[in-house]
């Protein structure tokens, strides 16, 4: 008989992270395991909620549980609806490290398996108060997953998680979504018969897109596309428009096109200040196309510097247009780069991988032994 595993995010957007829980809920292996998503009782999370849904996942709405005591005080009513609802596992994925922490509380109290997932730790400040509960939480919860060794390291070095508790599950990518090539006349239409580099990222200080700008001011004669929305629009392009770079970069604002925009680009650059395991850098290397990137955390875990990608500094503006420059100057260069990209991910970032490796550790915890 299928157990059920109940899974928990207080997302209010669908980017990487979220697109990787939906391709976790499709892989699973319904003669084993019947999952429900829990979200927030938000508007924001519709989206999600109709993804999962369209997955034979049965979704349901829970009070959000934000940090401080309203949170502790509905996190009691999950812990209630564990109590009487019984999964076999409750799984929660995070954000950041504090994301989960009332969820995963519920599910500890309630005597319910739990493991929580890490995509990514910002630069924050951790209240004392708050390092004190998360590090008796890691001593209740069953198992952490984090998406690159990196986080791992840093979960165990600041947070001084158990490190038995922790294993380095990668996010994936599905190849079948970028194996056509772009639609005709749209690279015409991002550049104009100029080389085309491309980026996929919400437009957050995170992700670098002024580094990108102001490398872009070396490079006339190549065009720059940026699909993603974000809180930094508006002085995204008010910086280059004071960088004087006139048509020569688009905002493309949120794309569901992402592979045609792919197969019409020459080169994909992310130069992010930090990540956990980037799905724009996996997605463009199972586009097959040259990425340049930060030499980051979970970043520099994908790619193989000057074999699968090239890596620069984060921050670095300089160093980021002469990859940028070494890589549309030259045809062969690029192919090699992509080749081994995709053979990469082909090898190593299947979704059949990592929904693979969280049913082993589903199964570890519910005393199945490992596969």
């Amino acid at each position: 008989m299928a157990r059920s595993i109940y899974y928990y995010t207080d997302s209010r957007e669908l980017g990487g992270a979220e697109i990787s829980l939906l391709m976790l809920l499709e892989g699973l292996d319904r003669g084993r395991w019947t999952p429900t998503l829990l979200l927030d009782d938000d508007p924001g999370a519709d989206l999600l909620a109709e993804r999962a849904a369209g997955l034979d996942t049965a979704v349901r709405r829970v009070a959000p549980m934000p940090l401080g005591l309203s949170g502790a005080r509905r996190a009691a009513g999950l812990a209630r609806l564990l109590r009487r609802e019984r999964p076999a596992v409750f799984h929660a994925h995070m954000s950041w490290p504090l994301a989960g922490k009332w969820p995963l509380a519920a599910a500890v109290v309630s005597r319910v398996p739990s493991v929580g997932t890490v995509q990514l730790i910002p630069e924050f400040e951790l209240e004392r108060s708050s390092y004190r509960q998360l590090r008796a939480l890691a001593r209740g919860v069953g198992r952490y997953a984090a998406v690159s060794r990196d986080i791992a390291a840093e979960l165990v070095e600041r947070f001084h998680w158990p490190p038995d508790k922790i294993d380095v599950v990668y996010n994936a990518v599905r190849l079948e979504r970028f194996q056509a090539p772009a639609p005709a006349g749209l690279r015409e239409e991002l550049a104009g018969g100029r080389p085309l580099v491309l980026t996929c990222a919400r437009l957050d200080e995170q992700k670098g897109h002024d580094v990108l700008l102001r490398a872009a001011t070396g490079l006339p004669g190549v065009a720059f596309a940026f699909a993603g929305d974000g809180p930094l629009r508006a002085e995204l392009e008010a910086l280059a428009g004071g960088l004087d770079l006139g048509d020569r970069v688009r905002f493309l604002g949120r794309r569901d096109d992402v592979p045609a925009l792919l197969g019409a680009c020459d080169v994909f650059a992310l130069p992010s200040l930090y990540e956990g395991s980037s799905l724009a850098v996996l997605e463009a290397m199972a586009a097959r196309r040259a990425v340049v990137s930060s030499a980051i955390g979970g970043t520099a875990e994908l790619i193989e510097d000057g074999r699968s990608g090239l890596l620069v500094p984060p921050g670095d503006s300089e160093a980021l247009r002469s990859a940028l420059g070494q890589a549309l100057g030259d045809a062969g260069l690029r192919e090699a780069l992509a080749g081994a990209a995709r053979e990469r991910v082909e090898r190593d970032f299947t979704p059949e991988a990592m929904v693979g490796a969280n049913e082993r550790i589903y199964g570890e915890l519910l005393g199945d032994g490992r596969a």
